[in-house]
């Protein structure tokens, strides 16, 4: 199996704990918050808690959103019709670019237009972000342009440790709620 077939199957396993993720705050907070999980805006957020929960919820569809958007593309473009590999490795650390950009903007305008707070959660999936960016970035030159591989290892090792960094920033909400339901139980 090629290193980049293993990457997208455990890239699909990220994506499913991320759609648990969302799962999770379908199952438990959507019968307490209906649809105001969905809609609430500041006047309706009069607590902490609530600002967190709200925000924890917008950064996990994102990230999932965003995550399963980025990979199709980037699949769908390393296995377009282009005649050169250049070309496909230039459109690929692109459109993985744009993907991350339009991803950090529509948390930041979710949250403004909700005027929700940012939690340390949504604070640390824009980080990461921004370091995903910069990462596509120099492969996009080194690769694209000098046609320089040699860095690959690395990418793929700091890639990965953003994509986990993420994992773990959504699940921060979840954990907690799950942890203190088990000392209401005891």
């Amino acid at each position: 199996m090629e290193l980049y077939k293993l990457l997208y199957s455990l890239g699909w396993m990220l994506k499913g704990y991320e759609f648990l993720i969302i799962t999770w705050f379908l199952i438990t907070q959507l019968p307490t918050h209906k649809w105001s999980l969905f809609s609430a805006r500041s006047h309706q957020l009069n607590s902490l808690q609530l600002h967190d929960l709200h925000s924890s919820f917008m950064v996990a569809v994102c990230v999932f959103l965003f995550h399963m958007l980025g990979s199709e593309m980037g699949q769908f473009f390393l296995h377009t019709l282009m005649p050169s590999l250049n070309d496909r490795i230039k459109v690929f650390y692109f459109t993985g670019i744009v993907n991350m950009f339009i991803c950090i903007l529509v948390l930041f305008c979710w949250h403004r237009l909700r005027k929700c707070l940012f939690n340390f959660a949504s604070r640390l999936c824009l980080y990461i972000s921004f370091i995903h960016i910069v990462i596509k970035m120099m492969q996009l030159i080194a690769r694209g342009h000098f046609d320089y591989h040699e860095l690959k290892p690395l990418y793929v090792i700091v890639g990965w440790l953003c994509n986990l960094t993420m994992m773990y920033a959504i699940s921060i909400y979840p954990a907690r709620q799950i942890w203190a339901n088990f000392k209401k139980v005891d």
